[in-house]
């Protein structure tokens, strides 16, 4: 199997395990920090991946996104400590995701 289609498959469900963590932090039930440590490591691994071999020309819109995932390690640990401001890294991956979704990847 090609190297893309297995990153792009790990990427998917990270992002599965971090909306499921996010529901399961939403829903105050145990072990949503974990959930969502497991789903945001592969989410950083690859956004990192993506900004060391993508295009120089992409370099920006990569450093967003790795950025972007960086706030997810706040979340778990506001979620592994009780704090309810977990949200607040939350809220900003979101919209530095959203933002970077707007900018053109060059190919």
């Amino acid at each position: 199997m090609d190297i893309k289609k297995v990153l792009s498959i790990v990427y998917y469900i990270g992002m599965a395990l971090v909306f499921i963590g996010v529901l399961m932090g939403m829903s105050d039930l145990e072990y949503n920090y974990m959930v969502l440590l497991i789903g945001s490591l592969p989410i950083i691994g690859v956004r990192i991946y993506n900004w060391i071999i993508g295009l120089v020309e992409n370099r920006r819109v990569n450093s967003i996104l790795v950025y972007s995932s960086l706030f997810l390690l706040p979340a778990v640990w506001a979620m592994y400590t009780g704090r309810s401001y977990w949200v607040v890294f939350i809220l900003m991956v979101a919209v530095l995701d959203t933002f970077a979704s707007f900018r053109r990847f060059k190919k």
